[in-house]
C-alpha cells in the first residue's frame, strides 16, 4: 500500500482533489481537447470499478473525474492512466486544458477546432505562469465552447457571412466563474499557425508581466489594452 504525503493543496496540484466526506478523492483525468480513445476509456471504467464506485463524470472542460477514490489507492490509479497515455493533473497556476468544440466534424464549423487545440495542447499544455490560463476555440459564432469567457479564446469567422477565407478571430481577457467577464476582440483573422504563434507570444507575455494569481484579463486593465496588444504584435 502507498500512501503519499501531501496537504489538500498539494493534492490538488497532483490532480488529486478531496471530496466533500474528507475521505475519499476525485482524480482529474486531462483528455486532449475532450478525445479519449477506447483502449483509454476502457481502461478508465476499469479504473472505476476497482477504485471507485464504478463511474466517472465530465467537467466543463472536457476532462474526465473519477471520484471515491481512497487516499491509498491515489498511486495505483495514476500509474494506470499513465501506462495508457493519459494525465493526470490539470489544475494550479498553469496553462490548464485546452477546451474545443468538435468543429472539425460539424458541419456549421468554419476552422479546425481540433486541430488547432491539439497543437495548443501538445506545445504549451501545464507550462506554469502567475495564474492559471485558459484556452478556448469554438468554429463558429455560435460559440458552443464560449471562447470568449477564457483567458484567451479562438472563434471561427468569416469576413462577411456569405464570402471571403473564414480564420480564427482572436479574444483577449474573458473569464468564467465567480467573476464573469468577456474577452476583447482584436487584430486579424488568423490562419491555424498564425493562431499558435499567437498563442506563444500572449503566453510569453503572461509569464514575464504577470504578478502572482493575476489572470490576463486583470494584466490587460493593469497595462492598458493598448501595451498588451502593442507587445504581443496586434492592433486594435
Amino acid at each position: 500500500m502507498v500512501v503519499i504525503e501531501m496537504n489538500d493543496l498539494e493534492f490538488k496540484l497532483k490532480g488529486f482533489i478531496r471530496q466533500k466526506d474528507k475521505e475519499h478523492f476525485v482524480v482529474r483525468v486531462k483528455t486532449q481537447v475532450g478525445n479519449v480513445n477506447s483502449e483509454q476509456m476502457a481502461t478508465l471504467s476499469d479504473i472505476t470499478r476497482k477504485y471507485g464506485k464504478s463511474y466517472m463524470t465530465f467537467t466543463t472542460r472536457l476532462n474526465i473525474d473519477i471520484p471515491w477514490v481512497a487516499e491509498e489507492n491515489l498511486a495505483a490509479v495514476k500509474q494506470a492512466a499513465e501506462e495508457v497515455g493519459l494525465v493526470v493533473g490539470g489544475t494550479g497556476p498553469t496553462v490548464r486544458p485546452i477546451v474545443a468544440c468538435k468543429g472539425t466534424i460539424c458541419r456549421n464549423s468554419l476552422v479546425d477546432t481540433q486541430g488547432l487545440g491539439k497543437v495548443l495542447d501538445e506545445r504549451f499544455f501545464g507550462k506554469k505562469l502567475p495564474a492559471k490560463f485558459k484556452i478556448g476555440i469554438t468554429g463558429c459564432p455560435n460559440d458552443c465552447a464560449k471562447a470568449e469567457l477564457n483567458d484567451l479564446g479562438f472563434v471561427g469567422q468569416r469576413p462577411s457571412d456569405s464570402a471571403g477565407e473564414a480564420g480564427y478571430a482572436p479574444y483577449f481577457g474573458g473569464m468564467f466563474g465567480r467573476v464573469h467577464r468577456e474577452g476583447h476582440r482584436a487584430g486579424q483573422q488568423l490562419s491555424l499557425s498564425e493562431a499558435v504563434d499567437l498563442t506563444g507570444r500572449v503566453i510569453d507575455y503572461m509569464e514575464q508581466n504577470a504578478e502572482p494569481k493575476e489572470r490576463l484579463g486583470k494584466l490587460i486593465d493593469r497595462v492598458g489594452m493598448d501595451e498588451f496588444l502593442k507587445a504581443i504584435g496586434l492592433e486594435l
